[in-house]
């Protein structure tokens, strides 16, 4: 190991770098893996035309590097991985999103743009270094987190410690009547939802068994029915990012009760103001449990010349409480809460329409909806 730079796309870090260097047949063109513990890095070094590169946009640098998984069988073909491109100091950069694997070698293809357009480049190979190991990573939480959910509950959140493999998620996660699991009751998609750093997925419950009167929904009935106790089952053997399994089995246990189709109320909601010269939090109370990862992201505050107050959000209470704590005091002076209309409660239902509409209904609350994409609360501080 030695000590270093890596340099990404937005940031760069001063790390412990271990690097492999190899050079690209008798060109000029020199490839180096960069890696610490959780960040990966491709350099193309030896570039004749750096000023001509800086140019072009992501998706047009990503067309001169390509790196993807040595595939097992020789005719076939595997995509490409996903990160992020950039030209730095005389360098194209590609920055893995996720960590590399131990387990795989990785094969680098470089158009002959970037030499010379008459010869082929020779496609390079490299494999990651060990990396210690991390503890295992687990399961921090499942959203709603409330014991007591909708028959018509729309989605589930589920949070983990550390990044997590994809294309596992409908293998592990089940949902449990007693001792028997529940017929394929989640929409399963083809590209997971998860976020940019694959430590939360988002988990639909398949909308045409919660939508009533629509034909899945009349064939099979609701995966859930009220009434009726469930559990919501997330296997050890889901593997993350680095090929080890969870440290054990999770387990959410809910009670299901009567579908909720009433949309959120906003002038029900009570607002706690905090004090000047504080860094107090201002709070919002709802009338019930909404969308938790939508209420990290559909609520900004602002002071009164309109600028955005910065500082941290929380939810809490069961998602029916949010607050949020400034990072510098408040000042005497008039506040307000902005909120984005398409905020939903568990079910679906938005501020601006409900979850269960027909096609009519649902062309004239969209029409409405384009007058107002957001609520706006107003506090003062004193």
């Amino acid at each position: 190991m030695m000590g270093g730079i890596v340099r990404g796309q937005d940031d760069i870090t001063v790390a412990k770098v271990s690097t492999q260097s190899q050079r690209v047949g008798t060109s000029a063109l020199t490839v180096e893996l960069r890696e610490t513990t959780n960040l990966s890095i491709f350099a193309v070094r030896g570039l004749p035309n750096v000023d001509r590169l800086r140019t072009l946009d992501a998706e047009q640098l990503s067309k001169l590097v390509t790196i993807r998984v040595q595939p097992v069988k020789g005719d076939v073909v595997l995509p490409s991985m996903l990160g992020t491109f950039s030209v730095v100091d005389g360098e194209l950069l590609f920055q893995s999103r996720f960590p590399l694997s131990e387990s795989v070698r990785y094969q680098v293809e470089l158009s002959s743009q970037l030499d010379d357009p008459t010869r082929i480049l020779p496609s390079l190979l490299f494999s990651t270094h060990p990396k210690p190991k991390l503890p295992a990573a687990s399961v921090t939480a499942v959203y709603p987190s409330s014991d007591v959910l909708p028959e018509n509950l729309l989605k589930f959140y589920v949070h983990f410690t550390a990044p997590m493999s994809r294309g596992e998620a409908y293998q592990r996660i089940h949902l449990m009547q007693g001792g028997n699991e529940v017929k394929s009751p989640f929409l399963e998609l083809g590209e997971e939802l998860w976020d940019i750093e694959q430590t939360r997925f988002t988990l639909f419950v398949h909308p045409g068994l919660v939508k009533r009167g629509v034909k899945p929904r009349e064939d099979s009935g609701p995966p859930m029915s009220s009434g009726n106790e469930y559990s919501l089952q997330i296997d050890s053997s889901w593997q993350s990012a680095d090929r080890q399994p969870l440290a054990s089995t999770y387990v959410k246990k809910f009670r299901v009760v009567d579908a909720d189709d009433q949309q959120p109320n906003p002038t029900t909601w009570k607002i706690g103001t905090p004090k000047a010269n504080s860094t107090e939090p201002v709070t919002l109370t709802f009338d019930e449990p909404l969308d938790h990862a939508m209420l990290n992201r559909a609520l900004v505050v602002r002071g009164p010349s309109g600028h955005r107050i910065e500082g941290d959000t929380t939810v809490e209470q069961h998602e029916t409480r949010w607050s949020f704590k400034p990072a510098n005091p408040w000042k005497s002076d008039d506040y307000r809460v902005e909120i984005a209309t398409n905020l939903e409660d568990l079910s679906g239902n938005s501020l601006t329409r409900p979850f269960e509409t027909n096609t009519v209904e649902s062309t004239e609350q969209n029409d409405k909806a384009k007058v107002a994409t957001q609520i706006i609360v107003e506090f003062f501080v004193q």
